[in-house]
């Protein structure tokens, strides 16, 4: 064999082997390419889907707990007793049913295990700020405002979680 014969060879086969690679690097790019637009297409969600009557019940119970501490402030005086526990019980109770069913509404709900706890966490500190009231069967000025401005805190961000989930899905 001759020296042409083998360098004819060699390029013959270095062609082959480049012509050969051409094809499976466009096809790794169109199949990168394709992966690509498909992940941009697809979502996964680990987020409850909002719910307007959530987010309505939410604004609704605020109101009340802030209706509530309000009224008690401004028409009643813990040195005169009109601030007896048995005067404000009816009060209590909506207010601790509309959180109960707040937090049953989002038990059920799939995903929803950050809600749930901040609606646990609305529920308790309500009933533990309700047996102080109970059991001291005075409240102050101070507390009333500690008490609402923590709960008014807290349905904020029960809220923004909600609206979260808004932007979310």
């Amino acid at each position: 064999m001759t020296l042409n014969c083998i360098t004819s060879n060699f390029l013959f086969m270095k062609i082959y082997h480049v012509k050969k690679e051409v094809p499976k690097i466009y096809l790794l790019f169109i199949l990168a390419v394709i992966l690509a637009t498909s992940q941009l297409s697809c979502r996964v969600t680990f987020v409850a889907p909002y719910d307007a009557s959530v987010s309505q019940q939410i604004e609704t119970i605020s109101r009340k707990v802030d209706k509530f501490y309000l009224t008690m402030l401004e028409t009643t005086r813990n040195e005169l007793n009109e601030r007896e526990y048995s005067k404000f019980v009816k009060d209590y109770i909506d207010i601790e049913v509309e959180l109960n069913s707040l937090l049953n509404k989002n038990r059920i709900r799939p995903l929803n295990n950050e809600s749930t706890k901040n609606c646990k966490i609305a529920l308790e500190t309500w009933t533990k700020y309700k047996e102080k009231h109970k059991q001291e069967n005075e409240i102050s000025d101070i507390d009333i405002e500690l008490n609402r401005d923590f709960l008014r805190d807290l349905f904020i961000v029960i809220q923004i979680g909600e609206k979260a989930k808004k932007n979310a899905n």
